[in-house]
């Protein structure tokens, strides 16, 4: 499940919870593709501290589809990591996408959004 929540005129928080599914990507695309669309480009703000993966491969292709269609839109992206994995994973995925990436341990989401805003 995505949750999203708008911080700053140009900054949402996404809170990624349980598997993702398909339809989750479907549902968000409207609000990002709004906020890009006003502002140019964003940063995100990513809570993955209740991520448990993918519920299928369509669900994993569908978000796959969604990050490459959308990463030249995004300025920066701050991750706050649950697990170990997370951090080996952001390194990966940021040598292949646009946004320069940060992972934060959890509870540090004050000074990801400060990280965010600079």
């Amino acid at each position: 499940m995505l949750l999203s929540e708008l911080l700053d005129d140009a900054i949402l928080k996404i809170k990624i919870s349980g598997k993702l599914e398909e339809e989750d990507f479907t549902r968000i695309a409207p609000q990002v593709d709004e906020l890009i669309t006003t502002h140019g480009s964003i940063k995100l703000l990513l809570d993955a501290t209740a991520f448990n993966g993918w519920a299928d491969m369509q669900a994993a292709r569908k978000h796959f589809t969604f990050v490459r269609d959308h990463q030249r839109k995004i300025k920066r992206i701050a991750l706050i990591a649950g697990y170990a994995w997370q951090h080996w994973v952001a390194g990966i995925v940021s040598a292949f996408v646009h946004p320069d990436i940060k992972v934060f341990d959890s509870g540090k989401q004050m000074e990801a959004e400060a990280w965010l805003r600079r």
